[in-house]
């Protein structure tokens, strides 16, 4: 391959990967941590309110009855019911309230019901920072985020092939190649390199499909424009997705049994049911659409809507043929996020994922070293790509150990404790990119963070241990290992970073004092 090409592709690689790194950096991150957000939700939820696997589940139509007689909702709107399973084990309900004194309609009632006793034990959205981070992979917390996330998805596809042709012609000889008795510069380039061939596959699948679900709605917005007028219900409908719909008809009927209900469209369909949507609850014109997973099939939902007057599933609302589109999209779900295998390939798709992170790290101190050394870069200009890049990947970690400590800290009753939470993320972020445009020690920057991370993990684990060690081992024998499991894994991932900073600190100080200052500079 010629040098020319080799040479623009590199400048293309460099130019794109700085230009893209932190929210690329954001993406993965919190796409890695969102691979265990079943887990991470036990974690934070369990301690508070513990459950027993072992005891039999209360039925939801006691469960929704009892809860109905607690609270004012609105019976005429659609109320929503999330089933407790392996995933969540809780009843979640999202109930519409009745206008208040002056006829304003209140927020949605959003609960987290006991599957035992049938209690309500605290607010739904309390144990909000699982969510938080998932959306964070989805759209970065940003308005039209998911189009930016469809845009970092197509020059993520371009870096992945200019460093293919950078490293064409050496992918195979140098393929484990780490030269640790070179420079930092060395170091850094076979780390970069290295990891970048062997989760090339990953890495693909992932551009790939993150650009196949975010220009999907770039083009959906398109069609809803120009072909449309801004139609959206008759697109949808087009598209297959019609939304079945009755007016409540003021005549009161009694409700099927839910559990029965349930029970029978599970053997009929072969699935297992995780939701319901109820419309009109108590009415004639009463729907409930159930919605659950085959089982024999990991991306085949089953979503069907029963006619209460009708006494059946009538074929007018439920068409015979698949939405193939709908059936796409969730294999490309589940395809980006492991669902067709165990935690054993979640495990690695998130080890894959944090070597990404590493990746995207180790390219940018690369550039940021070589871009430095231009005389005509100004030291202003300098310092805020330094800020932008290094504080941002750093920052991003750091936010995210500060949110699971007062995820577990914070009381479920204290007032504001999902904004809290969210709130201490985006300032710990935007510190730390303050504090990088203070430092002229990119290495040193970065081992500071992690050992923070360490301490904040460690800090994290002590509360475990101190408010909730009876607990966390008693859900652990009745059947909630993930829990437990959530906690080692903080405790090794701090021992690691503990580790990492020591042998970076025993490393420098081994260095004669000039060619440390020397290196430091260099950096």
């Amino acid at each position: 391959m010629k040098a020319q090409t080799i040479r623009s592709a590199l400048d293309g690689h460099g130019w794109l990967g700085i230009f893209i790194s932190v929210p690329l950096f954001i993406v993965f991150w919190a796409g890695s941590l969102t691979l265990f957000y079943p887990e991470l939700k036990k974690w934070a939820e369990l301690p508070q309110f513990p459950i027993d696997a072992t005891q039999q589940v209360m039925p939801v139509n006691q469960v929704l009855q009892q809860t109905l007689a607690l609270y004012p909702v609105d019976s005429s709107e659609t109320m929503f019911l999330v089933l407790p399973d392996e995933n969540q084990p809780w009843y979640q309900f999202y109930l519409p309230q009745l206008p208040d004194a002056q006829g304003v309609k209140t927020d949605m009632l959003e609960l987290l019901v006991h599957p035992v006793s049938g209690e309500v034990v605290t607010d739904a959205e309390q144990f909000h920072f699982a969510d938080f981070l998932y959306k964070l992979h989805i759209d970065l917390y940003l308005p039209a985020g998911d189009y930016l996330v469809g845009l970092i998805s197509l020059l993520l596809m371009v870096i992945i092939f200019t460093g293919v042709v950078v490293q064409l012609n050496k992918l195979f000889s140098n393929f484990f190649l780490y030269r640790s008795d070179k420079t930092q510069r060395y170091r850094l380039t076979d780390i970069h390199n290295v990891i970048g061939v062997i989760s090339l596959p990953y890495s693909f699948i992932f551009a790939l499909t993150g650009l196949m679900f975010n220009l999907g709605l770039i083009s959906q917005l398109v069609t809803l424009t120009l072909v449309y007028e801004g139609d959206r219900q008759r697109m949808f409908t087009d598209a297959g997705f019609a939304r079945v719909v009755e007016q409540a008809s003021g005549v009161g009927q009694q409700m099927p049994d839910l559990d029965q209900l349930i029970a029978q469209w599970e053997k009929q369909q072969n699935a297992q049911a995780h939701s319901l949507r109820i419309d009109h609850y108590g009415d004639q014109n009463a729907l409930i659409r159930l919605i659950g997973q085959h089982n024999n099939n990991f991306v085949q939902r089953i979503d069907m809507t029963y006619r209460v007057r009708d006494g059946q599933f009538p074929a007018d609302i439920n068409p015979a043929v698949r939405n193939a589109f709908a059936d796409g999209t969730r294999f490309l779900y589940a395809l980006h996020f492991g669902h067709f295998a165990g935690v054993d390939l979640r495990i690695l798709y998130f080890l894959l994922g944090l070597g990404v992170c590493a990746i995207i790290v180790a390219g940018n101190m690369l550039w940021l070293n070589k871009y430095s050394k231009n005389k005509a870069t100004s030291k202003k200009v300098s310092r805020l790509l330094q800020a932008t890049t290094l504080g941002g990947c750093v920052g991003i970690v750091l936010a995210t150990c500060v949110g699971f400590l007062l995820e577990r800290s914070l009381a479920p009753g204290w007032l504001n404790r999902t904004p809290l939470i969210e709130v201490s993320f985006a300032a710990t972020l935007l510190c730390t990119m303050l504090l990088a445009c203070f430092t002229t020690r990119a290495k040193h920057f970065v081992m500071q963070g992690m050992l923070l991370c360490a301490v904040l993990l460690l800090l994290t684990l002590a509360c475990d241990l101190l408010m909730f060690g009876t607990e966390i081992v008693q859900l652990a024998n009745n059947g909630f290992a993930e829990v437990l499991a959530v906690s080692v894994s903080f405790a090794l991932l701090a021992a690691l970073l503990l580790w990492i900073a020591i042998r970076f600190r025993l490393a420098a100080s081994r260095l004669p004092e000039c060619h440390y200052v020397q290196q430091q500079q260099g950096q």
